[in-house]
């Protein structure tokens, strides 16, 4: 869609989509000079709209809850990478491993315990 449609379907000016754009918080591509949106843009731009007009959140709290969303993001693509390179190797370990997770997440609750 265009920015035009973009800016109608969110219920959105221009210069606030202007605004979307500048900060990177979407990123439109470009089609023999039109801007055109896919539909993650307007997925993150009804979240923008919720962020700021259900929570009252602020431009500059919208780039902080963006990045870390896009952190989430990145972080679970990795995991699940992580997890397909596990799922290829031998049983034995794969055992290895878990038994290492395991253990160091019992390292991290009782240090977490200890600075409490």
């Amino acid at each position: 869609m265009d920015d035009r449609e973009f800016a109608f379907l969110l219920q959105i000016d221009m210069a606030r989509l202007g605004v979307f754009i500048d900060r990177s918080w979407i990123s439109p591509f470009t089609i023999d000079g039109k801007t055109m949106f896919k539909d993650v843009d307007v997925a993150r731009a009804e979240l923008i709209a919720d962020l700021t007009n259900e929570m009252g959140i602020n431009d500059e709290g919208i780039d902080v809850v963006l990045d870390l969303l896009d952190q989430l993001h990145s972080l679970r693509f990795a995991c699940n990478n992580l997890i397909e390179a596990l799922e290829t190797q031998p049983l034995g370990i794969r055992r290895h491993v878990v038994t290492d997770a395991q253990e160091l997440r019992k390292l991290t609750m009782l240090r977490s315990r200890a600075l409490r």
